[in-house]
């Protein structure tokens, strides 16, 4: 079993991805085809939040409770965050410090409303 440490860096998230994904058989999808893959989650995280918003129901499925639907929400998250991680590991970025670097200058930046 793959375990990840309550307080790991995101170097060891990504580490966890190129590992889930090694276990898997998924290191030979390629880098468009693991975007396509996102795009969907982030459809079904779209989908989630709408029921949370109680803007959507599936007639098929009995109503949820907002536990449930916000639980739902956690879950799509985690996904889209799994896709954007092996993307990044197939580009070789280093998220964490990508994420730095890129937040220090968005402090710095100002947008008009």
């Amino acid at each position: 079993m793959i375990e990840l440490p309550e307080d790991a860096p995101m170097a060891r998230y990504q580490q966890y991805i190129h590992e889930l994904e090694t276990l898997h058989g998924w290191l030979d999808v390629d880098l468009v085809h693991n975007c396509f893959l996102m795009g969907e989650e982030v459809g079904e995280l779209f989908k989630a939040i709408r029921r949370l918003n109680r803007l959507w129901q599936e007639s098929a499925k009995p109503d949820v409770t907002d536990a449930q639907a916000k639980a739902a929400v956690g879950e799509e998250i985690v996904d889209v965050l799994n896709y954007l991680l092996a993307i990044a590991n197939r580009l070789d970025i280093d998220v964490e410090s990508t994420f730095r670097v890129k937040n220090a200058r968005n402090q710095r930046r100002s947008w008009s409303s």
